[in-house]
C-alpha cells in the first residue's frame, strides 16, 4: 500500500545539501512530492518534504541515511499531500466570508495555512490568566516559550519525553472578548519564522474581514 510521509529535516544551509537529502530518500525509494523551506537560521535551514513510498523505512533506518548526508531528521509522520497553496489560501477566505468568527474555520485556516497542528482556539478570558498569553496580548505579536510540560489540553496529541520539555505558542487575534491560538510541539521540533509569518497572516486576515462586516452591518439601510 503507498503511503504519504511529512518528513521534518535540518539541513546544512549551502548549496547542494537539499539535493543531497533528495538523494538519500530515492535510494530508499521514496519520491519527493512537496518540499516547503522554512527561514535560514545561522548555517542550518528547517525544511519539510511530503515523500511517497509503497512503505516507510523504520525510523532509526531513515534517520540514519538523512545523518550520513549531512542533516538531522526531527520528525516524521503520515500525511495526505497538501493542495495547491493558492486554492487552499483562497478556498479558506472564501469560507470566512460568511461566518468569519467562527473557531472551526479560524482553526481549520491555521492547520491548513501556517501548517501549526495541534491547536486550539480558544475564548481569551478562558486563558488570560497565563503567563504566555498575557505576554501575547500587551505584545501584540504571536509569542514561543519552552515550557518544562506541555498543557493538559495538549496531551492526547503530544507525544515526546517529559523530560525533553516543549514549545508553546500563543496568539491574540486582535479583538476585544476575542480568541487566543495556543500551540505545542516537543523541544526539538521548533516553530519556525516562516510558520510564525503564515499564522500572523490568518490572523490578520481574519480580523480585517471580521472589521469589514461589522462596518457594512453598521451602515444605514
Amino acid at each position: 500500500m503507498t503511503t504519504f510521509a511529512r518528513l521534518r529535516i535540518d539541513v546544512p544551509d549551502h548549496p547542494g545539501a537539499l539535493a543531497a537529502v533528495s538523494r538519500v530518500l530515492a535510494g530508499l525509494a521514496m519520491n519527493v512530492v512537496e518540499v516547503s523551506i522554512h527561514e535560514v537560521e545561522g548555517e542550518r535551514a528547517t525544511d519539510e518534504i511530503v515523500v511517497h513510498c509503497e512503505s516507510m523505512p523504520a525510523y532509526d533506518e531513515l534517520r540514519a541515511a538523512v545523518g550520513a548526508a549531512g542533516a538531522d531528521l526531527l520528525s516524521v509522520g503520515p500525511c495526505t499531500p497538501r493542495s495547491d497553496p493558492t486554492v487552499v489560501g483562497l478556498t479558506w477566505v472564501t469560507a470566512m466570508l460568511g461566518s468569519p468568527e467562527r473557531r472551526s474555520t479560524l482553526a481549520t485556516g491555521i492547520r491548513s495555512l501556517a501548517g501549526i497542528d495541534p491547536v486550539h482556539v480558544v475564548p481569551v478570558g478562558d486563558v488570560a490568566d497565563q503567563a504566555i498569553v498575557s505576554a501575547a496580548i500587551t505584545t501584540g505579536r504571536v509569542v514561543v516559550q519552552h515550557v518544562a510540560r506541555v498543557p493538559e489540553m495538549f496531551r492526547d496529541a503530544y507525544v515526546a519525553p517529559d523530560d525533553t520539555g516543549a514549545w508553546l505558542l500563543a496568539a491574540w487575534d486582535g479583538l476585544p472578548d476575542g480568541l487566543v491560538v495556543l500551540g505545542a510541539r516537543p523541544y526539538a521540533i521548533r516553530f519556525t519564522a516562516t510558520e510564525l509569518s503564515r499564522l500572523s497572516a490568518v490572523l490578520d486576515c481574519r480580523r480585517e474581514l471580521i472589521r469589514s462586516r461589522e462596518k457594512s452591518l453598521a451602515l444605514p439601510a
